[in-house]
Formats: C-alpha cells, sequence, structure tokens
C-alpha cells in the first residue's frame, strides 16, 4: 500500500487563517467506544478491560471476515433502521479492531455508498455510527490514492451539510466534525482547502467564547461536547500546517481560549489547555512567533487554579483527571518540558515526546478504541505516520494469523491439542521434580 506524503512538519508534525467569530446562539439544540449486535450474534457494549475481553471473542467468533461484511453490506441495504444499525455496530467493531484492507478495497463503492445514504437518511443514531464506520473505513484505506480520496469525494459535502445545519443533533454533529477532520489529514489536503475547514471547526468553538460583557452562554451537554470535538480536530489538522500560519493562529485564538478554561465542561476545559500547550510547542520552533499570549499572567493563574482545584460540586474522578491534565499543561508553559509516555504494543514500543505526536496518536487510539494496537502493529499507514517501520509479527500474532484462516470448530480442535501438549509437558515437569525430590530425601537419610 503507498507510503503517506508527508509535508514539512516540526517536531514529527505534519505540518491555518483566521476562524470566524460568528456565533450560533443556539443553546437548545437536539441534542468513542465499542457497539452492538450481529445477524446471528448478540454484543452487549462494555468498557474497559472487560470490554476489551467481550470485543476479542466478538471477533474470534468471526469465522470468514470477507463473509461478514457482505453480510453487513446486505443489512445496510435494509428498510429496517434496526438492521441498518445492527449491521454498522458490526462494521464499528471490526474496522476499529481488525486490519483489513484487503477484504474492503474491492468494496469501497457499495461500502461508502450505503454509509452516505444512512448519513443523508437515517436517524441520529444511525448517522453517527454511519459517520464513525465512515472515519474507520477511511484508517483502513489509509492514504492510498485514489480509494481513500473518492471516499471523501463522495461523502464530503453531506459531511459539511450536516455540520453546518444547527437543527440537526448535536451528537451527530460533533461525530461528522472528527470524519471531515479524519479526511482531510489522511489525505494531506492543499493548505487552502484545510483552512476552509478549520475555519468551519473555529466558527463552532468558538461559540464557547465570553460575550461582550464577559459572561460566558450556556449550552446543553451535547453542545459543549459538539465545541470540545470541533476544537480538538481544529487543533489536529494543525499537525499538517506550515509553522508561520499556526503561529498566526495562536495570537488571534489564545487569548480567547482564557474563557474556555472558565466553561463549565470540563472536556472542553481539558481540551482548550491542551490546545494551548500544543500552539506553545510549535511557537517555540519558529524564531519569529511571539511568545506573549503565552505569558500572559491571567493565563498561567487560571491554568494554576485548574491544578489545584477542589470544588465540592465536582466527582473526584473529574478533578484527579483535570488536575492530571493541567500539571502537564501547566509544566509545558512554565518549564517548556513535555513528559514523555511510552507506549507498549506486542513486542513493539511507541514513543510520545512531544504534544503534536502525542494529539496524532490520542485522535486515532479515540477513534479504534482497544484496537488501537492491531493498528499500530499491522496498519501500514500508522507505522508510517509514527516511524515505526515495516510491520513486525511476533509468535503470538503470527499464531493468532495462522488461527484467522481455520474454522470455530478447527480453531477449537487446535486450542484442545495445545491444551494436551502443554498438560503432558507439565506432567512430566512434575515427575522429574517429584523424582528430584525423593532422591534428595533419600540422600539425606
Amino acid at each position: 500500500m503507498p507510503k503517506n506524503k508527508k509535508k514539512n512538519r516540526p517536531a514529527n508534525a505534519k505540518s491555518i487563517q483566521s476562524g470566524d467569530d460568528s456565533s450560533e446562539f443556539n443553546a437548545d439544540e437536539n441534542a468513542s467506544t465499542i457497539s452492538n449486535a450481529s445477524t446471528n450474534m448478540s454484543y452487549q457494549d462494555l468498557e474497559g478491560e472487560e470490554g476489551k475481553k467481550a470485543v476479542d471473542e466478538f471477533i474470534e467468533k468471526i469465522d470468514n471476515v470477507q463473509t461478514q461484511i457482505d453480510s453487513c453490506l446486505d443489512g445496510l441495504l435494509e428498510k429496517g433502521y434496526k438492521e441498518r444499525e445492527d449491521s454498522l455496530k458490526i462494521l464499528k467493531k471490526l474496522f476499529a479492531h481488525k486490519f483489513i484492507f484487503d477484504s474492503i478495497v474491492n468494496k469501497r463503492f457499495t461500502l461508502s455508498e450505503s454509509l452516505i445514504k444512512s448519513l443523508k437518511k437515517g436517524k441520529s443514531n444511525e448517522q453517527i455510527l454511519a459517520a464513525n464506520v465512515l472515519s474507520l473505513t477511511l484508517v483502513q484505506m489509509g492514504s492510498s490514492a485514489p480509494d481513500t480520496s473518492a471516499i471523501f469525494a463522495d461523502s464530503r459535502q453531506i459531511l459539511i451539510e450536516l455540520i453546518d445545519d444547527e437543527k440537526v443533533d448535536a451528537e451527530v454533529r460533533a461525530e461528522c466534525v472528527k470524519c471531515l477532520a479524519m479526511a482531510v489529514f489522511l489525505l494531506n489536503e492543499s493548505s487552502t482547502d484545510t483552512i476552509s475547514i478549520l475555519d468551519k471547526f473555529a466558527a463552532i468553538f468558538s461559540n464557547s467564547f465570553a460575550k461582550g460583557d464577559g459572561t460566558l452562554r450556556v449550552f446543553t451537554p451535547k453542545v459543549y461536547e459538539l465545541h470540545a470535538a470541533a476544537l480538538s480536530s481544529w487543533c489536529f489538522l494543525l499537525c499538517t500546517m506550515p509553522l508561520h500560519y499556526v503561529n498566526k493562529l495562536s495570537q488571534k485564538y489564545v487569548p480567547n481560549f482564557l474563557d474556555l478554561l472558565r466553561s463549565t465542561d470540563s472536556e472542553l476545559r481539558i481540551v482548550a489547555g491542551e490546545t494551548i500547550s500544543f500552539l506553545y510547542e510549535l511557537a517555540q520552533l519558529d524564531s519569529h512567533s511571539n511568545l506573549a499570549c503565552f505569558e500572559d499572567e491571567n493565563l498561567l493563574e487560571t491554568l494554576r487554579a485548574l491544578v489545584s482545584e477542589s470544588s465540592k460540586f465536582k466527582s473526584k474522578k473529574e478533578k484527579k483527571q483535570q488536575r492530571s491534565s493541567f500539571r502537564d499543561i501547566l509544566k509545558t508553559l512554565e518549564d517548556g518540558e513535555f513528559d514523555t509516555q511510552t507506549i507498549k504494543f506486542g513486542i513493539e514500543s511507541l514513543l510520545l515526546d512531544n504534544w503534536v505526536k502525542r494529539k496524532e496518536y490520542e485522535t486515532f487510539r479515540d477513534l479504534l478504541g482497544t484496537g488501537m494496537n492491531a493498528h499500530l502493529a499491522e496498519n501500514d499507514y500508522l507505522r508510517d505516520l509514527f516511524d515505526l517501520g515495516p510491520p513486525v509479527q511476533d509468535n503470538e500474532q503470527n499464531r493468532k494469523a495462522a488461527l484467522s484462516m481455520f474454522t470455530s470448530k478447527q480453531k477449537a480442535q487446535i486450542n484442545k491439542e495445545q491444551f494436551k501438549s502443554r498438560t503432558k509437558s507439565m506432567l512430566k515437569k512434575r515427575e522429574n521434580k517429584d523424582y528430584a525430590q525423593i532422591q534428595h530425601m533419600d540422600d539425606e537419610d
């Protein structure tokens, strides 16, 4: 599969015009993880380690990936929305947890047409699932032309229409924002095209800026989620833009991000703080940048307050997450340091040593969930993006790859034989151990 063409980008970034300050005052808008069901299988949504185990078991039950995809594509043509949603949920799990480029590349037209139809005519839940599966499809395809560009060309208009329509459910708009950002990032759209998308996202999150009198508008949780998604996607796309343009946006928006740090929504506060650190890191790389907006004492005092906040109105989990996030953010702005993180997957590891790389990793991780490690190990695009080199298979990966070629009964038989072999080996070791102990006892006598 063709490698990703990288532009000049600092600090392992893929290296924006001003956003529109127009506001959407509609606070009454109608309102990442693992989903459900199959034609012959049922699966309950779960999270964490339990959810990962359940997904692994679900994926293992699929005897033939190609047949399952065909079944789902047929399900997307059903008149009943429940059947379509169930098919989308299976595709979501499958695409997130297995790299199956070869299985879907020849079904691009059928898949994209069905997803676009769900986006246009489906109810909110179906639209959210369709946008998510579309994002996953793009990640499966990587930067492979013309497949990825063809999918984006077909779906771009409906994504923009849903994002722009304030009557559409805010959750649907948020998922479409993330999907649009992923497509633009993967395709390395020209700077001019990317700027128009960045302006669109800025017009959304700027609605959480303070009004003229300094007070903040109040929105529903779903609208806050939309604003956070727009800001996060805006930041994600800045990874692809030239330094001078990123710094130009820093001068415009960082003072306004103080308003977002005062927001009642925890996610929006954290995303705003991380975006400030991201912009500061890139500003340091440009000798012509002005760092005054990052050194503002009001900004630093606000960040310090968020690190030590002990409000009784927030849960322990929320306060813990906020303190942890803003400690990292403040450390970057005050000391110019970044806490390096190491992500281990299989026998390999990925080093996150700057905010740009962390932003790229977290965006893909939020989409792929517990399937992130599988894609890091096998997905050519992600391996190229994070400079991991050609795929490396360990013994366990080889075993799973071999098992995927067999039916459930054959897998069960193989596992049974392996169990017998292990049992015999352990019995032999125990016999040898017992014999040694008896000999030792005889020697003592």
